[in-house]
């Protein structure tokens, strides 16, 4: 199956992975449509207004999702919107947006037939530990990974519930761009861009970092591969690496080394030291392995970081 023609609905369209894929979806001619917060299209889409379907939506508003679907009819649906792990919201927001949201939307959907629903998860949701695999028990620790479970469990048994072909593509720590500017990969590239000493406050944990370009063909074959419904595949680059290796890696590239700096915080009471995958299961199924090595993924983001004009003019105002 290919995308052209197909409508697909995408929430949480604005952020960075949903930034990445619509554009994907564009150019396998698909038809497009987006839920976010705001009235407009969200502005990492703003120069595709005219081509994408822009629907203002949160997902804690049953009403405003229901239009949303109405109005998409969609056959795939790629649920990306959700809460934070850093900064964390409260402990309600996650319930909130993460569980009582995907209900919601699940709800919405409840009318359609043949759906395909690709739910985001999150790497949270193992808790602590290295090469984890899709079968480890789930003993999440902090409440994105406790609601995102939650969020697994809903949609699964509305697949079951309705007949549709469910898949959840369990993420690490996707990087790349559009990425937040305040998250780690961004913040090292844009202080070192600006000049500034890099600072980061622990440098010990580990985080499976994998390259937005990858998890956009994750997504792509999850799309479009003939996949058993109910299923759960790690999307990682089965490598864990400290926050402080990648700051120093990223800084090594632009020249910059000697930069960081290092001023420890209160240790968060949620944080996870370890977290790595096992993506036998990715190879097995979506025909899918990580190809962009690395230290490339991160010239890559250093580049677009370099060239954005929506970072490069914030950072001289």
């Amino acid at each position: 199956m290919d995308l052209a023609g197909r409508r697909i609905l995408f929430t949480g369209g604005g952020g960075m992975i949903g930034a990445n894929l619509v554009r994907h979806a564009l150019g396998e001619k698909a038809r497009v449509f987006v839920t976010a917060r705001t009235p407009a299209c969200p502005a990492n889409l703003s120069e595709l207004a005219g081509s994408v379907e822009c629907h203002q939506a949160d997902l804690r508003d049953p009403e405003a999702i229901q239009r949303a679907v109405d109005a998409a009819q969609p056959e795939i649906v790629v649920h990306l919107a959700a809460t934070a792990f850093n900064p964390p919201p409260a402990a309600s927001d996650h319930v909130d947006v993460n569980v009582r949201g995907t209900a919601n939307l699940l709800l919405a959907l409840a009318g359609q037939k043949d759906v395909r629903f690709i739910q985001a998860g999150s790497g949270a949701q193992y808790g602590d530990g290295d090469g984890l695999r899709e079968d480890a028990p789930e003993r999440p620790a902090n409440w994105l990974g406790m609601t995102k479970s939650a969020a697994a469990q809903l949609v699964h048994g509305a697949g079951r519930l309705y007949g549709w072909r469910t898949a959840e593509l369990r993420l690490f720590t996707p990087f790349g761009p559009w990425e937040g500017r305040h998250r780690l990969i961004p913040h090292v590239i844009l202080s070192a861009l600006a000049g500034d000493t890099v600072t980061i406050r622990n440098p010990r944990p580990e985080r499976d970092f994998v390259y937005i370009g990858d998890v956009v063909r994750a997504f792509h074959n999850a799309m479009t591969l003939d996949i058993p419904g109910g299923s759960t595949i790690n999307i990682a680059s089965g490598q864990g690496r400290s926050v402080g290796e990648v700051a120093g890696e990223i800084l090594a590239l632009m020249g910059k080394s000697g930069c960081l700096s290092v001023q420890p915080s209160e240790v968060r009471a949620d944080e996870i030291w370890r977290c790595s995958a096992d993506i036998s299961r990715a190879r097995e199924m979506l025909d899918w392995r990580p190809e962009v090595p690395f230290s490339e993924a991160l010239r890559r983001t250093i580049d677009w970081f370099t060239n954005a004009p929506q970072h490069t003019s914030s950072m001289r105002s």
